[in-house]
């Protein structure tokens, strides 16, 4: 419209619509706001995290190769790892999805990844949140985490340890205790990863009360030899049967 009145209401039209779009564009943006930018690397210029805590039978189970198979299946981890780069190489370490990683590199594709610049104790942080939610980290696994944390003086002590991560100091505690158990202990059972957390204490107050009594039994159920339950394999080293023994002759 050439008139006044109908330039007036072409501006106002227009106005509303620039405004319409420019809400629209916002609420989209919006949604990204969270997002975290992805990419594809080569498996090999990624590298297991220091504080790694993955037993080497975590790699090898039925679990690990329902990972594989679905990677496969897929053309690549649709759920991104995380990494961070590490300074001075074309390198990164990983923060959290080292099993995806691992099945990626043997099945020699690239993997999908979330870089982000991550101190150490982010990066600790982060992949003991991550280990907590996906709940399929073995006790053993936990303590050899924070165990490697501690000793790389990364915390100063588990209470500091407790208070940056949010977890129960006595669960650190009971953690720590399987990851440190000697390892004639550790080798009575298939797998460390077989270990359970409410075996620490037994463990624990067995081998304060009478280390070389544990460990004698230990290198004779090694001698043994066979396969053995794992809570039958406790029970002898803490000497539960020896007890019912007693209690009946």
């Amino acid at each position: 419209s050439k008139t006044g009145i109908g330039m007036h209401a072409d501006a106002l039209f227009r106005d509303e619509r620039l405004a319409l779009e420019n809400k629209q564009l916002h609420e989209k943006l919006a949604e990204f706001d969270n997002a975290r930018p992805t990419r594809m690397l080569k498996p090999e210029l990624v590298k297991p995290s220091k504080w790694a805590n993955r037993h080497e039978a975590s790699f090898t189970g039925e679990d690990f190769k329902a990972i594989k198979l679905e990677i496969e299946n897929s053309g690549g981890n649709v759920q991104p790892i995380k990494v961070r780069p590490i300074a001075g190489s074309d390198q990164y370490e990983i923060v959290f999805g080292h099993r995806r990683h691992r099945a990626c590199l043997e099945l020699e594709i690239d993997v999908l990844a979330i870089v982000e610049e991550l101190s150490d104790l982010q990066l600790f942080a982060e992949m003991d949140r991550e280990n907590r939610q996906r709940k399929d980290l073995r006790p053993y696994e936990v303590g050899v985490m924070y165990a490697r944390a501690l000793d790389e003086g990364l915390f100063p002590s588990a209470k500091k340890m407790s208070e940056a991560i949010g977890v129960d100091l006595g669960q650190i505690g009971k953690a720590l205790n399987l990851a440190r158990l000697p390892k004639e202990v550790i080798d009575c059972f298939r797998s460390p990863l077989d270990l359970q957390y409410r075996w620490s204490a037994p463990l624990s107050n067995a081998l304060q009360k009478d280390p070389d009594l544990v460990l004698n039994r230990a290198r004779k159920l090694q001698e043994e030899g066979g396969t053995v339950i794992a809570a039958k394999v406790l029970q002898k080293l803490i000497g539960a049967e020896d007890k019912k023994d007693a209690d009946h002759p």
